[in-house]
């Protein structure tokens, strides 16, 4: 069965970032769950697996069969809400009578209409994309600048350092300051990945009919206890067994009505995917909003966040140079040099290095000043 998402394979990379790269949870979230739910959209269309769409029993025969399936499909299913009390086959499934009122007259029962199936590879390919969108746009404002701020410094090598220590230092130093927009577009990007999390959670909802967020709990709680029971409530979204009305002209030229009994097969697919999209969209929506707000924490209280990275550093040595090099930063000062400490192999030696030069350049300012 794996051989279904080979195509996807192809354009999804296992290996890792391959170069050093400003993120965060928030946007690791996003690009997971996009991952995530292309690899339900290539699921959902997997029809080897699956089979047929859609399967009625209408008692025609040949192309007239097949006509009226593809219609059935096309044209959306239908199950009946007003049966309480009645013997019926399947949820949602019994005789479409019309139904008398108190004062004598007629009205069609009442239907829901079954038709959000048919878009779910689209919607997911839809959801995908936007999940993906924050991670596109901060790599078209970092434009690789991240990458030639820390001069390949982020591995091992063998031999000297020094020119790339002194290279990133002295870059650092003589822009001290002048960071504080770039810090702040990737902050506006993981604001924006949260909102398209939980506005996520609302679109996914009114996709469904308005029952997504009650689907994922009662899914759960059902199939903890009672997954043997046929009047099960995943049925209510995504029902197994449907119907469909098909009119056609009868040999006298009258419309002649006939009722369709159809069987949806990949409503199993999508009810064992959307309760696992469920799980994954909500975390994501989570991990986005706790992790954004530490972030503006970090952004409005610069105290927090000096002290923060210095409790980051693992040494003495290095909890100084950071008390001096963070004194009087900004907050694009301090994300530049955060996301360095995540990414450096030789963050104390550039700690040092950075330390070194901004001291020689505040004792060159003075005695020019004395």
């Amino acid at each position: 069965m794996f051989e279904v998402f080979g195509g996807l394979k192809k354009h999804v990379s296992t290996k890792g970032s391959t170069g050093p790269q400003v993120t965060s949870f928030v946007l690791m979230s996003l690009r997971l769950s996009m991952l995530i739910t292309l690899l339900a959209c290539v699921l959902v269309t997997a029809k080897t697996y699956i089979g047929d769409n859609i399967k009625c029993i209408t008692g025609f025969e040949k192309q007239e069969h097949k006509a009226i399936e593809t219609y059935c499909f096309i044209a959306s299913t239908f199950t009946l809400v007003d049966l309480e009390g009645k013997t019926v086959p399947h949820p949602g499934v019994g005789p479409d009578a019309p139904r008398t009122n108190e004062d004598g007259t007629t009205e069609e029962a009442d239907r829901l209409r079954h038709a959000y199936y048919q878009w779910v590879p689209m919607v997911l390919v839809l959801q995908a994309v936007i999940y993906y969108f924050p991670s596109w746009l901060w790599d078209k404002i970092d434009k690789k600048f991240f990458s030639q701020a820390i001069c390949d410094l982020d591995s091992i090598h063998i031999g000297s350092i020094e020119d790339k220590l002194k290279t990133s230092a002295e870059y650092f130093s003589n822009s001290y300051t002048t960071h504080r927009s770039y810090a702040i577009n990737f902050l506006l990007c993981e604001c924006l990945g949260f909102t398209i999390a939980v506005s996520n959670l609302f679109f996914t909802n009114a996709f469904l009919g308005g029952n997504f967020f009650e689907f994922g709990p009662g899914s759960i709680k059902y199939l903890s206890q009672h997954a043997a029971d046929p009047d099960n409530p995943l049925n209510e979204i995504f029902p197994k067994v449907a119907k469909c009305t098909w009119y056609k002209y009868g040999a006298s030229g009258s419309i002649q009505k006939f009722d369709s009994m159809c069987v949806l097969p990949l409503n199993i697919v999508n009810e064992k995917t959307y309760i696992f999209l469920w799980m994954v969209y909500v975390l994501t929506a989570s991990v986005c909003g706790v992790v954004l707000l530490f972030h503006l924490i970090l952004f409005f209280v610069p105290n927090f966040r000096n002290t923060y990275l210095v409790f980051l550093a693992r040494d003495q040595a290095t909890k100084n140079h950071l008390l001096s090099v963070l004194h009087g930063a900004n907050y694009g000062d301090w994300f530049l040099v955060y996301h360095f400490q995540k990414n450096m192999a030789y963050f104390k030696q550039w700690v040092g290095k950075v330390h070194a030069h901004m001291e020689e350049t505040r004792r060159g300012a003075g005695s020019v000043a004395g």
